[in-house]
């Protein structure tokens, strides 16, 4: 039998040579680099810190944050629908016709890994590191185990169905708590063995494990720009994993600590607007940075729902926001201003600066939605959650009427909030799959697109991509649906 040779080792032997090139165009299909010496690419504190630049780098990237995993969770649910006149971008997100072979679906399982293998590097070669100080170690060592958490979470909830999935037919071994299968786990770097899926149990189980090292080991120093994380960001991501996880007190107790620190604002309803504008000084914990000789270009985020951005830079505006959004906001709501009318089209302008518009990753704002959810969960005090809602809702819209709601109300009430505040920042359908709901579009954009996707639809998550199960021995069968 032919033995495969599979696509994460590929990947792996890879990962720090893409690292430490820190450009956003970097070819990911590029062909392999045989005389690279990937030991003495980390050397010292210098080139571990160049590795470190590159997590972000390769985070920011068209097929991971940089655009893919900001739009595709829209587009697949309820908040956008294609423009008429689109260039083709996002049609088989939109219609859920993914197929094994998309080559999006590919490239963000390639991207991702990509960061895990670079993350992996540099706790391998963690020795060569000599002339570091201890706490100058520790920072590079979180980073790594930061930004590896941080991969492993996204893959598993894009790929599979989320953790208290109890529908077996979609999920097989799903026992609403994570028994059915999740993604391989990538833990060391060029790692030989063919990597088999992991059950989502043991993928959060890892991911929590990197997070919880990385909170002993990174500072609380707030980065220049919020560009990398800090101690307070990756209490940012537990807080949002334990409430995928549904560990809701959990989830509560770490956010309510991240807001209770003071070490961000939320902001005010006088400086939300000129707060998306580029660059947010508010609001921010992680937001990857842009600039006018380091971008995306037309594969920029904002590019993608606007055809001309306010810094004069190009865009295709293929994606436009459904009526069913953009009717959620009240009259005096500023999140109004999102939205502009050009030519009897509405656009979305939250990313007004096209290629040069940093892409907010973390949010503060998202943090008090998390306990607030988890608070109308019963993770802990309702007064807490209510409070943590109320400052969402009325900085939008200082006339809003306090929240008085607890329980399922009360639960209503964030879930709501959640679609209007984190809009168009690749929230929606995780939101929807985890809590168990149907995507019901009320504006389409044509006869033929499916208006409802009813829970558990397989298509609500991804297929593995069809070069990995042909390259992976230790793979050999694809989600179900596919």
């Amino acid at each position: 039998m032919t033995m495969k040779i599979t696509k994460l080792k590929y990947i792996g032997l890879l990962g720090l040579a893409i690292t430490l090139n820190s450009c956003n165009d970097v070819d990911i299909d590029s062909p392999p680099i045989d005389n690279v010496d990937i030991e003495s690419s980390i050397a010292n504190l210098a080139s571990a810190t160049a590795a470190v630049d590159g997590l972000y780098d390769l985070m920011s990237r068209r097929d991971y944050y940089g655009r893919e995993l900001m739009v595709t969770p829209e587009v697949a649910s309820d908040n956008i629908l294609v423009s008429p006149s689109n260039s083709g971008r996002y049609l088989t997100q939109y219609q859920y016709s993914v197929l094994p072979t998309n080559g999006s679906v590919t490239n963000v399982w390639n991207g991702i890994y990509q960061n895990i293998n670079s993350a992996n590097s540099i706790l391998k070669f963690q020795g060569n590191i000599t002339d570091a100080t201890p706490a100058q170690l520790n920072e590079v060592l979180g980073h790594a185990y930061a930004v590896r958490g941080m991969a492993h979470f996204d893959l598993v909830r894009t790929f599979s169905f989320p953790f208290n999935t109890t529908d077996a037919s979609v999920a097989p071994g799903a026992d609403g708590n994570g028994g059915h299968l999740g993604v391989p786990l990538l833990l060391e770097f060029g790692q030989e063995r063919h990597a088999p899926r992991q059950t989502v149990l043991a993928v959060y189980n890892q991911v929590i494990d990197d997070l919880t090292k990385a909170l002993t080991l990174l500072p609380t120093t707030v980065y220049p720009s919020n560009s990398k994380l800090n101690r307070y960001g990756v209490q940012a991501i537990l807080a949002k994993v334990y409430l995928y996880k549904g560990d809701y007190p959990k989830a509560y107790t770490t956010a309510n600590n991240l807001v209770n620190s003071g070490a961000y604002s939320l902001g005010t309803n006088a400086s939300y607007m000129s707060n998306w504008d580029g660059s947010m000084e508010q609001d921010v914990i992680l937001q990857l940075v842009s600039s006018t000789n380091d971008n995306n270009g037309f594969d920029a985020l904002g590019s993608i729902y606007i055809d001309r951005g306010d810094a004069g830079n190009g865009g295709y505006g293929d994606l436009i926001p459904t009526s069913d959004i953009t009717s959620l906001y009240a009259t005096g709501d500023v999140r109004n201003n999102w939205f502009r009318v050009d030519g009897g089209v509405t656009f979305n302008f939250k990313f007004p600066l096209a290629w040069t518009n940093n892409i907010p990753v973390l949010r503060l704002s998202e943090v008090y939605l998390n306990l607030a959810e988890a608070a109308a969960r019963g993770g802990g005090s309702a007064t807490v959650g209510q409070n943590a809602l109320n400052a969402i809702v009325q900085r939008a819209n200082p006339t809003a009427p306090a929240t008085t709601s607890t329980g399922t109300a009360l639960l209503a009430e964030v879930m709501l909030e959640r679609r209007k505040e984190l809009a168009f920042e690749g929230h929606r359908l995780y939101d929807l799959v985890r809590w168990q709901q149907d995507i019901v579009r009320g504006q389409v954009a044509s006869p033929s697109t499916i208006s409802t996707i009813t829970y558990p639809n397989p298509e609500m998550i991804w297929p593995i991509p069809q070069n990995e199960i042909d390259a992976n021995d230790s793979i050999n069968e694809n989600n179900v649906g596919y």
